[in-house]
């Protein structure tokens, strides 16, 4: 690899020190391991443009990442250039309506920049440390995905660079196919460098109810309540285990819980307009826990408390196998309750169990898969592990992810995987011959982001990339 050939070619700069490239090898997952050959810290989207260039002609593989929030090694590289989006961190323009920022924008500065306009973006995802070019990429579901989908669904336009280097605009109604499978699309196909993000009008502060449920189906009762009606800005719930000791398993004594179900509702007021407890009508909760209200600056970051708390316990430099799942409404219960029957408790210190719903129509991007339905259910086992449990660990998430597929439900792709080309294929169903056509229209070198998508069957002795640990 040429490495002035590349750093000739843009204003950014070039890494290829062995400290640079070690500090990229892993992300939030830390389960994957790989190791690029250059690092490219981009100062423009014409930045990225050459280097995508030069790398089509030459044949080396190029893999973005932002915040590297993945959990499998969607956004490292082995052996290729690694280019590093966090630094295209430019808002450029904020009207009434939208916002026209780079991908490496972090939601939470472009939160700040739009709160002082009384804006917001329709979807924020629980943690604002993720760039708007990762969220687009996966799909971006948040605490307001019941009402207004995914941040993907929220894009007017997108400015993208191909597999050959084209710098082009795309949006609903200009090189929409480019546009559709650039959404949801891992950088498969396209990496995103601007996006227009469509906001709305926001009230200064947000009342929010805890809620307690110890029934599973009353609560996704209450919650196919919410869906069918506006009340509430924000939803989130959890699955929580109440530990209740040691039984036996053969002969061998496991930990094991009682599950109890969070739900937190929220709304947005203004100074002197305060929600009452009419808002909580209708609904069978078991109990009423607390009532809290905040800024709405403060509740958008209500995450940051958790996360401090993660990283001075040590929990956020475990590795994080997290196994995310959208589920047909009518399968969700037996099916959340027979995996949280194998889910140790101990295993979600540092972590959690998330259970929120969704309206199926939350994304027009055809490659976000959905179970059939007008409802589903977004279901999480997020846990922190250390490496002595991991291989345990990541047994108990391909059994759980293997259910998933064969009760009609499908992976949410920002976590860990272990898909084969079989499970892609049946992952994608009827979209898997345009993913194809796409992949050979948009990047014909397939340089982009390999190693993640099977596009086609491997050969019998083709050794996997990158390794883990």
């Amino acid at each position: 690899m040429d490495i002035a050939k590349l750093q000739k070619a843009i204003e950014g700069k070039v890494y290829e020190d062995e400290e640079t490239l070690k500090e990229v090898e892993t992300d939030f997952g830390r389960i994957v391991r790989r190791t690029p050959k250059a690092l490219v810290v981009p100062a423009s989207p014409q930045d990225v443009q050459n280097v995508v260039k030069i790398a089509a002609q030459e044949g080396w593989s190029v893999s973005v990442r932002g915040s590297a929030h993945s959990q499998g090694g969607q956004s490292l590289s082995e052996g290729g250039i690694l280019i590093d989006l966090s630094s295209l961190d430019r808002v450029e323009s904020i009207d009434t309506e939208s916002a026209l920022v780079q991908a490496g924008v972090l939601l939470r500065d472009l939160v700040r920049e739009t709160h002082e306009k009384g804006l917001i973006p329709c979807v924020l995802t629980g943690s604002l440390d993720v760039t708007v070019g990762g969220a687009l990429s996966t799909a971006g579901f948040g605490a307001a995905s019941h009402r207004h989908g995914t941040l993907s669904s929220q894009v007017e336009e997108l400015e993208v660079v191909t597999g050959e280097g084209h710098l082009v605009r795309c949006s609903p109604t200009e090189n929409e196919d480019l546009f559709q499978c650039s959404r949801c699309g891992f950088g498969q196909f396209s990496i995103i460098v601007k996006a227009r993000i469509r906001l709305r009008r926001s009230a200064p502060r947000v009342r929010t109810y805890f809620l307690l449920y110890d029934n599973l189906e009353t609560l996704m009762r209450d919650q196919r309540k919410i869906l069918r009606g506006e009340r509430f800005n924000h939803v989130e719930s959890w699955c929580a285990p109440c530990s209740q000791g040691m039984r036996k398993l053969g002969d061998i004594k496991i930990p094991f819980a009682e599950w109890f179900y969070p739900m937190h509702v929220s709304l947005e007021y203004g100074d002197d307009d305060p929600p009452g407890p009419e808002s909580l009508a209708g609904l069978s909760f078991y109990r009423q826990v607390h009532t809290e209200d905040s800024t709405l600056l403060e509740f958008l970051s209500r995450n940051d408390a958790v996360v401090s708390l993660w990283k001075q316990t040590g929990t956020w430099n475990l590795s994080h196998p997290w196994m995310e799942a959208l589920l047909p409404w009518d399968q969700a219960a037996a099916y959340v309750r027979g995996v949280l029957k194998s889910v140790p408790p101990n295993l979600l210190i540092g972590g959690l169990v998330s259970l929120w719903p969704c309206r199926s129509s939350s994304s027009d991007s055809p490659l976000l898969k959905r179970p059939d339905g007008d409802s589903m259910i977004g279901f999480g086992i997020l846990p922190a592990v250390s490496r002595q449990f991991l291989p345990v660990s990541l047994a108990l998430l391909r059994t759980a992810s293997d259910l998933c597929t064969q009760i009609g439900g499908k992976r949410y792709l920002s976590g860990w995987l272990d898909f084969d080309y079989t499970r892609w294929k049946q992952h994608y169903g009827d979209t898997w011959e345009k993913v194809l056509q796409w992949k050979t229209f948009y990047d014909p070198s397939g340089i982009l982001n390999p190693g993640f998508i099977q596009f086609s069957e491997p050969a019998p002795d083709l050794e996997p990339d990158g390794e883990i640990g």
